[in-house]
């Protein structure tokens, strides 16, 4: 299978995915996988999460056995489940935290090969609980009756979290959503009833068998015939159009990919050369090395001039190894037979390695 350049999908969990098959010529028919997880969108995801799909099989069934998976380009096949419709694989030790990626190769039974890949991200380590600030909008003049009260916590995610309003000796707890990660805000319709002198307003998060608290730094104060004051929650505003932007981006097409085995564009199999040596063009995956073998193979009506110069069985003519540049193509030079005649044989062999991997493909040329 020809081997693949990384593309990366940023895609909801529900979206399907669409492949470019890896072929030189278009593609007639596409296929798709669907409910790949993790997605690139969720919030970051534990360490030990598992990394599933699946397979669209409406562009052809999927060869079981041609399918490889890669995590952050480790091979990890051998320990995936893997069917004609579905595969997983959990992590045999816990993924690193920050930015993992996935590529999931495969061919189907039409011999179309397809590759895929995208990125997600993992919790960093968890940091002990706490409380960062805590503020609320009654710190330069007292609320009056029908003024909405707000709260906001900034501290670690992933908390239940609610607020305390203390005066004297009563409390009133208010419960606090997290708008965005860790951030909580509780909010609070006062009505005229509501009266408090420099009231202490304290935060509390709650996550396990832990519990943090923190206290707002300036006291409030509720007065019924005070001015009406209103307040949006402004701290949710600008997650909520992060949100919202991340949503229109989170599809992406797939790329064609470019296969490691070599191709030769100069030459085809079997064609005849016509020049005192000749020079083969070819492609494969960007920046990829590229070893090329020239054996040659004396023709059967010059037996005599063949004894002479030591060529009567094959011979190496050339071995060399060469660098593809960044579109994948490569040139070798091939000199001339010491003896040129017409009807010798070319047995050419080209290996292509990158990343570890590689893969040959072989032509043979007869001189005119």
């Amino acid at each position: 299978m020809g081997l693949l350049k990384n593309t990366c999908f940023n895609l909801l969990a529900a979206t399907s995915m669409v492949f470019t098959p890896v072929l030189w010529s278009e593609a007639t028919v596409a296929q798709n996988i669907v409910n790949h997880s993790p997605s690139q969108t969720n919030e970051a995801v534990a360490p030990d999460s598992s990394i599933s799909g699946v397979f669209d099989t409406s562009g052809g069934s999927v060869e079981v056995k041609t399918v490889k998976i890669f995590v952050n380009d480790q091979d990890v096949t051998r320990n995936s489940t893997i069917t004609p419709n579905f595969f997983s694989y959990r992590p045999t030790q816990d993924l690193p935290p920050g930015n993992n990626k996935v590529r999931v190769e495969y061919q189907n039974t039409n011999g179309q090969q397809w590759a895929v890949g995208w990125n997600f991200q993992v919790q960093r380590p968890q940091v002990a609980l706490e409380i960062t600030s805590v503020t609320h909008n009654a710190t330069n003049t007292a609320l009056g009756a029908g003024s909405t009260f707000l709260t906001t916590i900034n501290g670690t995610p992933g908390a239940k979290a609610s607020v305390m309003v203390l005066d004297g000796a009563t409390m009133r707890r208010l419960p606090a959503q997290e708008v965005s990660r860790g951030v909580y805000v509780a909010n609070l319709s006062l009505g005229s009833t509501d009266r408090i002198n420099d009231g202490v307003i304290v935060g509390r998060l709650e996550r396990g068998d832990k519990t943090v608290y923190g206290a707002a730094s300036q006291a409030v104060v509720f007065n019924p015939s005070a001015a009406v004051t209103q307040v949006s929650q402004v701290e949710t505003t600008t997650t909520q159009t992060t949100q919202t932007n991340q949503t229109q981006e989170n599809t992406l097409t797939a790329a064609p990919i470019i296969p490691l085995r070599p191709e030769f564009i100069s030459h085809n199999n079997g064609d005849q050369i016509d020049t005192a040596g000749f020079t083969l063009e070819g492609k494969t995956q960007p920046n990829a090395r590229v070893r090329v073998v020239v054996e040659q193979a004396a023709s059967s009506s010059n037996i005599l001039g063949a004894i002479a110069t030591g060529v009567l069985n094959s011979r190496q003519l050339l071995e060399t190894t060469v660098n593809a540049d960044s579109n994948g193509e490569f040139t070798v030079n091939v000199p001339q037979p010491r003896l040129l005649d017409s009807g010798i044989k070319y047995s050419v062999t080209a290996t292509a390695e990158k990343d570890g991997r590689r893969d040959t493909t072989t032509l043979n040329l007869t001189q005119k």
